[in-house]
Order: structure tokens, then C-alpha cells, then sequence
């Protein structure tokens, strides 16, 4: 359910201005004229179709998404920061991305381009709003409690040179907030937008730092995330402990999305955990572990032995006997995965090499994989 709700949250949205004094008016009106003069195509006259158009991504401290922008014949360095216009006005960013070349068709219009190089006065500009959105932010949760709203806010960022205010707030549902708004735009004086968004959009916009000790993917460099499910988790025989596969957000990690595909891929030439099968050598018995990435699997034989195979003895047309039965106890179990069958022997060296390392690094997590095996029981039938 919470799952349903972080995925398909329904943006919204509501904005209001406060009176602007004629100055202020007109210094803005020729800030963002001239701008769109230089930058924007809305009748495409620029460019043809099928055009060859070099761009690179510019994210704005505060936005969940990075947006395309043309930079003509300047030289911008990665992570440099810049003046652009994001989709909420006129501030600093930064260049996250390598230039790429995209084929120009209709539906990229309007193609924008960087302003310029950010100065240390546009940089000094922007850090001088951090005092103005902490103490909006305090009025604001203040409101909140007043009208008695289910909102949770996030944070608020000042853009369009100071002239406007965006909050940005969680909530399980949509939310009646024009009081606020109104009464927000009469205590801070400037244009007020608040926008709901969900707890990944949060964590992409605030950014931290992730469990591997860098920067959060969907802060840094990810256009698209999300949409990971818990049957990705159990695919990759991860222990499904929130601590261990949720990040910063509270959401499945981003990053098991990463691999899904070859543990797919891989698992296709394995047997699945806790089925009886008949191996190409003949032996018969259970499987009780899969070495995905390795394409190996353990089965203990009917005979009390633990043995380990390469993926090329399992063959899933060769059924095992109907009089076949699994005996209910051993007097002893003997374990001979030291050798691999079915391995080359020159790949049979290597992997002993790795072996020891391989062993104790799934040895943390053994108390789960009998748990996920259950779980994968449980997804077949």
C-alpha cells in the first residue's frame, strides 16, 4: 500500500503572488526577455528534423531532475556550476552530465541553452537564501499546525533571484492548503508555490549520502528512479532486512535495479532452491544453495553427501523416477564441495582460489537464504 502511494503520488500544486513594486517588476521582465529571446526555438525554425543537437544536464540544488540545456561553442567542465533556467525560474546549477548528441525532433521544443558560467556573485547570491528559506520554513510548519493539515514538509527553496518561494511537502493524500498559501503570501511577501512530491523525489532533491559512502544515485546522477519491487530483492538472494535494502528514503535501494537483469539471466541455467532433481551425472537429491553470479548450485544427494555442481549438470528434462523418494534423515552428512563437478579443470582451480572468500561472504547472510528460499517457494507456486 505505502508502495502504491510513494509511486503514484499525485502532484500537487498551488501558487500564488504577492504584490511586486514596478521596479521589481520591470528588472524581471528583462532578465527572463532577453533570456528567452537567446535561448528558447518555439517555432523550431533553428533546427531541422533529424539535426544533430549537443547538450548536457544541468541540476539545480533542491530539484529531483536534471534538464537538458545547449551550450553552443562555450566549454563548461563537469560539475561546474552555471546560470540556467530549471522549470521553476532563473538560478544556479550544476553540470552533471558528459555532452551527448540527440536527433532533433518537435516534441524537445523549447530548446534551451545556459545562460552562462555562474559567478562568485551569483553562487554568493544563492547561498545569501539559506537564511530567508530556514526561517520561511519555520513560519511555515508553524501554519501547518494551525490549520491542522496532513502535510509533512520537506524543504523550501528561493528561486527567481529571491522573488519567489517553493515548498515542497510528503502527504498520503491530496491536500486543501489554499489558507496556507494565503496566509504564507502575506507573511514572506513573495510568490508562493507548493508542490507536493514523494519520499524518493525528497531524498533526490535534499540528497545524502548513500550506505556505500557516496553521494545518493538519484541526488547525483539518475534520471530515472525507483520502480524497484521486492521480487528483484529476493532474485538476487539479498537478506530482506529493511536496514539492508532500503535506503536513505525509506524505498527499496535504487541500485538493485542495477543487476537484476543478469541474476535473471543466470538463474535460467540453475535449478530453483529447494526442488528435487536428477543431475546429468545422476545423482539425485535437493538443491540447497545457489552461487548465482558463480552459475554453480549445492544439493545434498539422497545419500547424505553435499555436493556442488557447474549449471551445464542440471537439465530440466531429466525427471526424476515417480518411485523416487527423498529420505527423511541421515545417520551422517558429508560435505564434498571443495570439488566442483562438471567444471573444467583449469576454471576448477580458480574458483577454489575464490572459494574461501566466496563461502565466508555468503556465510553473513546464511540464516537468510533458507528465508528466502521459502520466499521463492512461495512466488513459484
Amino acid at each position: 500500500m505505502s508502495a502504491n502511494i510513494e509511486e503514484n503520488t499525485e502532484k500537487n500544486t498551488e501558487e500564488r503572488e504577492a504584490p511586486l513594486s514596478d521596479s521589481e517588476i520591470q528588472d524581471s521582465e528583462e532578465v527572463f526577455e532577453s533570456y528567452q529571446d537567446d535561448t528558447t526555438d518555439e517555432d523550431g525554425t533553428r533546427y531541422k528534423q533529424g539535426d544533430e543537437i549537443t547538450f548536457v544536464r544541468v541540476r539545480f540544488p533542491g530539484n529531483a531532475k536534471s534538464f537538458p540545456f545547449t551550450f553552443g561553442s562555450r566549454k563548461f567542465a563537469y560539475g561546474q556550476t552555471v546560470l540556467a533556467q530549471s522549470d521553476r525560474g532563473m538560478t544556479v546549477g550544476y553540470i552533471n552530465s558528459f555532452p551527448y548528441q540527440v536527433a532533433f525532433h518537435k516534441n524537445m521544443l523549447p530548446i534551451r541553452s545556459i545562460y552562462k558560467a555562474a559567478t562568485q556573485e551569483d553562487i554568493a547570491q544563492q547561498k545569501s537564501f539559506i537564511d530567508r528559506e530556514k526561517n520561511a520554513e519555520k513560519i511555515c510548519i508553524k501554519l501547518i499546525d494551525k490549520y491542522e493539515l496532513d502535510m509533512n514538509l520537506t524543504h523550501v527553496e528561493y528561486i527567481q533571484f529571491g522573488k519567489k518561494a517553493v515548498f515542497y511537502f510528503t502527504a498520503p493524500a491530496r491536500v486543501d492548503f489554499r489558507e496556507l498559501v494565503k496566509s504564507l503570501v502575506s507573511e514572506l511577501k513573495v510568490r508562493i508555490e507548493l508542490r507536493q512530491i514523494s519520499v524518493r523525489d525528497r531524498a533526490a532533491a535534499v540528497g545524502a549520502i548513500g550506505a556505500c559512502g557516496l553521494q545518493t544515485c538519484c541526488s547525483s546522477f539518475l534520471r530515472h528512479y525507483g520502480n524497484v519491487s521486492i521480487k528483484m530483492a529476493k532474485n538476487q538472494n539479498l537478506a530482506l532486512i529493511p536496514t539492508k535494502i532500503n535506503g536513505v528514503c525509506g524505498q527499496l535501494k535504487c541500485c538493485i535495479k542495477y543487476e537484476d537483469d543478469v541474476y535473471t539471466d543466470k538463474r535460467k541455467r540453475l535449478p530453483k532452491e529447494n526442488k528435487f532433481i536428477q543431475t546429468i551425472g545422476g545423482d539425485r537429491g535437493k538443491v540447497i544453495r545457489l552461487h548465482i553470479i558463480l552459475e554453480q548450485f549445492e544439493m545434498i544427494t539422497d545419500q547424505g553427501k553435499i555436493r556442488r555442481y557447474a549449471a551445464n549438470q542440471f537439465d530440466p528434462e531429466v525427471r526424476l523416477p515417480k518411485e523416487w523418494k527423498f529420505p527423511n534423515s541421515f545417520d551422517h552428512v558429508v560435505s564434498e564441495t571443495a570439488n566442483i563437478i562438471g567444471l573444467e579443470p583449469k576454471k576448477q582451480k580458480k574458483t577454489q582460489d575464490s572459494y574461501f572468500y566466496d563461502e565466508t561472504d555468503e556465510q553473513e547472510d546464511d540464516s537468510y537464504d533458507n528465508h528466502n528460499g521459502e520466499d521463492f517457494e512461495d512466488d513459484d507456486e
